[in-house]
């Protein structure tokens, strides 16, 4: 008799991630993703369902992981703006130095099949809105602390999400770790009260 259970599914889920992360949905055969996972299809079948349905809970996996991680660190700085410079140095990091290159799933997910696939769709939007919120409460104890232009409303967290975005898209063409914090000091100079001083792009 086969051994179809005798893999850890939450590993194999993680391995998952990477691969859908990396190609897409439409770029991962189930055939690479046993390989990936060291399961046969029997197992990926009987332990998930298929292949979409996988992609689901792989979705699902990346936002308790990657995504709440991430938007987590908005909220640790009790100054609105440096949490927010604090967020997108992060992102810059792992775009340059980790899997960030590959971009963000759940954009690429938006990118590649939010049109047609409602379920996606929804995860998508429940994202941005949670990064959206993440961003209007770092904006909202910046306005408190003065640290707001005075043209600056909260409505700008909706801007710093297409920012993000932006960036994750940018990310596969493997910008430099220079033009990333251009694009992000410029971006974040409209914010603030006492204008930044732009990053220098060096060649």
């Amino acid at each position: 008799m086969g051994r179809s259970k005798q893999f850890d599914p939450s590993k194999s889920l993680d391995v998952a991630v990477d691969a859908f992360w990396e190609r897409g949905f439409e770029g991962t055969a189930v055939q690479q993703l046993c390989r990936a996972m060291g399961i046969n299809p029997g197992s990926l079948y009987g332990a998930y369902g298929d292949k979409h349905a996988l992609f689901l809970a792989v979705l699902d996996r990346y936002v308790e992981t990657v995504s709440i991680e991430a938007t987590d660190r908005i909220g640790r700085n009790p100054s609105g703006l440096a949490a927010i410079r604090d967020y997108f140095d992060h992102l810059i990091e792992a775009i340059v130095d980790g899997k960030r290159r590959w971009g963000c799933l759940i954009t690429n997910s938006a990118v590649e099949m939010a049109r047609r696939e409602p379920a996606i769709a929804a995860k998508v939007d429940l994202h941005f809105a949670r990064l959206e919120t993440a961003f209007g409460a770092a904006l909202a104890r910046a306005r408190a602390a003065g640290e707001l232009g005075p043209s600056v409303g909260l409505e700008a967290a909706s801007f710093l999400v297409c920012l993000v975005q932006g960036i994750n898209v940018l990310a596969k063409t493997k910008p430099s770790r220079e033009y990333l914090r251009q694009i992000v000091a410029t971006a974040l100079a409209g914010l603030s009260k006492k204008p930044e001083v732009s990053a220098e792009v060096t060649a």
